[in-house]
């Protein structure tokens, strides 16, 4: 009987490393995808035009084919959280529109929606799984299991982070009101093997063929006694921020579902995409994930003014809301991680402090408000900050963790009743 089950674990561990390959595999590809249409709509085809509203006209047209997609296929992405309550709750996730999800979840990223690509991906990637795991003999009975590992595997390949991805998946919130879950060491060392698969699938994908979002690492550091004195109040000042932006997600959620129930989910999706083609115009570091504007701020910081930086990271909080609760649905993250960069470096230019430690604390703080996870939010941070900076990091993520939202989601409550 021990052989036997030793023999069945070992089967079941090739299948996740396998099943790690694959998802890796689907999310290059999708990021592939994602990265030729972006150029196309917004490098190539602009590059021939002169027309200061192109933002405006580009993201209202992809609000009408967004709108008229999802009430055609009823194919709509849930949200990360939704997709692992789903998980936890229900130990089963849908896989009957997998293809028909994919698109939904490419097309809001490919009109400059203000989103990141891993909450369309991972509801996509958590059905598969279950199919997959309902399909063998020896993944059956550990199919909740074998769901959360694809989410680990998901997260560890959209943002090439190993230990993002396990702690993500398996960390608990600290606003939960559930009893923590015990991990096993099976499981454990399931989700180890599919993530360690998946970043080494997609590391040869990208040497081979190139291509992946990523984010830029922000170094420089001068930290001093000043910024030390400053730590625990720029803690404090991203948990503010991350609590705004919660406020924003509630009352983005109100108006959206209101416009939705009311009016249809056209009409919601098109407002959402005229709303982010007007900021958008005027404010161009609003659209899109976010990473590639880290990039631009970091290297170019000097050329703006302290009070833009700081503008332009509060109208993101605003606009990935916007964006998600009109039905471009999509993740948080890569923006929330710009919205923290963007006002870390334009409090630093104002205050006279360094902009590297300002953008972490900030970002850290803002992130850990919104995701209640400090770990999952200090190993995401490490792919952006310096090691030597971790224990900074690691206290805002805690402080920002500890502030209450005040709020209780509604269940299915941004749903739209024609979808």
């Amino acid at each position: 009987m021990k052989k036997q089950t030793l023999a069945n674990n070992l089967v079941y561990y090739i299948f996740c490393g396998f099943s790690g390959a694959v998802i890796s595999a689907i999310v290059w590809l999708f990021l592939k995808l994602m990265s030729l249409g972006i150029n196309l709509i917004w490098e190539q085809i602009p590059s021939g035009l002169n027309f200061s509203y192109y933002p405006l006209l580009v993201c209202t047209i992809g609000g009408i084919l967004i709108g008229v997609y999802q009430k055609l296929s009823k194919a709509v992405p849930d949200e990360l959280d939704e997709v692992m309550k789903k998980v936890k709750r229900d130990k089963y996730y849908p896989y009957n529109k997998v293809i028909l999800l994919c698109i939904s979840a490419l097309l809001p990223l490919l009109f400059g929606g203000s989103i990141g690509p891993e909450a369309g991906l991972t509801g996509v990637i958590v059905g598969l799984c279950y199919w997959a795991g309902s399909h063998m003999k020896d993944a059956r009975n550990r199919i909740p299991d074998l769901m959360q590992t694809g989410i680990s595997a998901t997260l560890s390949a959209v943002f090439y982070a190993p230990l993002f991805g396990l702690a993500a998946a398996n960390e608990e919130r600290l606003d939960s009101s559930e009893a923590p879950e015990n991990t096993r060491a099976s499981k454990l060392i399931s989700n180890i093997i599919a993530v360690l698969c998946a970043v080494g699938v997609l590391f040869l994908l990208n040497t081979t063929f190139g291509g992946t979002m990523g984010l830029p690492r922000i170094g420089g550091y001068d930290i001093t006694n000043t910024e030390r004195l400053w730590g625990v109040p720029l803690a404090l000042l991203g948990a503010i921020f991350g609590l705004l932006f919660i406020v924003f997600s509630k009352i983005s959620e109100k108006i959206f579902s209101f416009i939705g129930r009311k009016c249809g989910v056209i009409i919601s999706t098109t407002l959402g995409g005229a709303i982010l083609g007007i900021v958008g115009t005027y404010f161009p570091l609003v659209m899109f994930s976010g990473e590639e504007g880290i990039t631009e701020i970091k290297d170019g910081f000097g050329e703006f003014a302290p009070w833009l930086l700081i503008v332009t990271g509060l109208l993101k909080l605003i606009v990935t809301n916007v964006c998600i609760k009109s039905g471009w649905k999509g993740g948080h993250f890569f923006p929330v991680i710009f919205c923290g960069v963007s006002i870390g470096y334009g409090i630093a230019l104002l205050f006279g402090l360094d902009v590297a430690f300002c953008a972490a604390v900030i970002t850290a703080g803002l992130l850990g408000t919104t995701m209640k996870k400090p770990l999952a939010v200090t190993f995401l941070l490490l792919l952006c900050f310096d090691a030597r900076i971790i224990p900074w990091i690691l206290l805002a993520a805690f402080v920002g963790s500890l502030i209450p939202n005040g709020f209780k989601k509604k269940e299915n409550a941004s749903n739209f009743s024609d979808v």
